[in-house]
């Protein structure tokens, strides 16, 4: 069962991924457009961030329905300057651009040592670990940034300003698993408080978020995403305050409450983001084994640290996805039932087979 009253179907990774990739073909996405957009959220199913996974795919289907966001993603290079590169993905889907300019931000790390990758007119990413995952297995530090819409008030307000503004970094490692942050500096993302409604629970964690009044509530269906909390109060908006420069103000994007003017689709940017992707060459500094080691000996530290009471196991960022995603490769996915039957509804409208549930 899951939190709530809803139960769980369990569903192996490859269906899983073969019905995103169906629909998302079925909605005029390239075959390898699709099979990056199905990977981001297949990934983030099998690492326990549900609300970043398929959960997703209800929004991107009404978007593309819409018109408000382009099937097809066409990437156009604004400014390259080497080591900094501006880049404008004209409303298409976020994965697709945000892989490229990862691995753009790679490439150009291993010519300049360091290079950032921004771009504008972006849409959703996705969980950010993604990208910065992938560049850590290159040998790269990796920072993500991401701004969005004005829904979530300044610390102290009850008018949007900002999104949740995720952030994310990731350290590659030798023996242990990377080294990966990656969170909203929001206390919780808005489609955690959407996948708690999904689910049928009947609270969610003091500090998420507020009611439309700005009033604090537990109540998944009283809370608005329209009044998230900050985690740590001024602090996590003050990291949210960093994301919006280095998203939406470096990218030439929309930020705070200005729209990005430039967008071909006129009103419908509202849905448009900017983004920031910074990587840097561990091999400028050590020798990229010595690091991995270095890196290694750190997260042992902290897993030999006495323990307090009450706690079992220390964790370094990124480890319990790490043994979930291996968990569920071995045991399958679990899905609250609502969300299998959503999946399998519009799949039926495009014409793609159901999920083939525990296959």
């Amino acid at each position: 069962m899951s939190d709530g009253d809803e139960p769980l179907v369990v569903t192996r990774e490859p269906a899983l991924r073969a019905q995103l990739e169906g629909m998302l073909r079925a909605l005029g996405l390239p075959d390898d457009q699709a099979a990056i957009v199905a990977d981001n959220l297949v990934e983030a199913d099998l690492r326990g961030i549900d609300s970043h996974g398929s959960q997703l795919m209800a929004l991107y289907y009404g978007r593309v329905r819409s018109g408000h966001l382009r099937p097809v993603t066409t990437i156009t290079t604004l400014d390259d300057q080497g080591s900094t590169v501006r880049l404008d993905s004209a409303l298409g889907f976020g994965q697709v651009a945000g892989v490229a300019a990862m691995d753009l931000a790679v490439e150009r790390a291993h010519v300049h040592g360091v290079a950032t990758v921004t771009v504008r007119e972006l849409t959703h990413l996705g969980a950010l670990a993604y990208y910065t995952l992938r560049a850590a297995e290159r040998g790269c530090i990796a920072f993500a940034f991401q701004n969005g819409p004005a829904i979530v008030p300044p610390f102290g307000g009850t008018t949007g300003v900002f999104s949740t503004n995720p952030f994310s970094y990731a350290v590659p490692a030798g023996e242990e698993p990377p080294i990966v942050f990656d969170i909203a500096t929001t206390t919780a993302a808005g489609n955690k408080i959407l996948l708690a409604r999904k689910r049928g629970d009947a609270t969610i964690p003091p500090g998420w978020a507020n009611d439309e009044r700005g009033v604090p509530t537990t109540d998944p269906r009283a809370a608005s995403v329209f009044q998230l909390q900050w985690f740590g109060g001024h602090k996590g908006f003050g990291l949210g305050m960093l994301v919006e420069i280095m998203s939406g103000l470096l990218a030439d994007s929309c930020f705070g409450t200005v729209e990005n003017t430039a967008s071909e689709l006129g009103g419908r940017d509202r849905i448009a983001k900017g983004c920031g992707f910074l990587a840097l060459d561990v091999t400028r500094f050590l020798p990229l084994d010595e690091f991995r080691s270095r890196v290694d000996r750190l997260v042992r530290d902290v897993h030999a640290s006495v323990l307090a009471p009450g706690t079992d196991r220390i964790y370094v960022p990124g480890e319990i996805e790490h043994r979930r995603r291996a968990e569920r490769l071995r045991d399958g996915i679990p899905l609250p039932a609502a969300l299998v039957a959503e999946l399998d509804g519009m799949a039926a409208s495009l014409d793609c087979p159901p999920l083939l549930q525990g296959a």
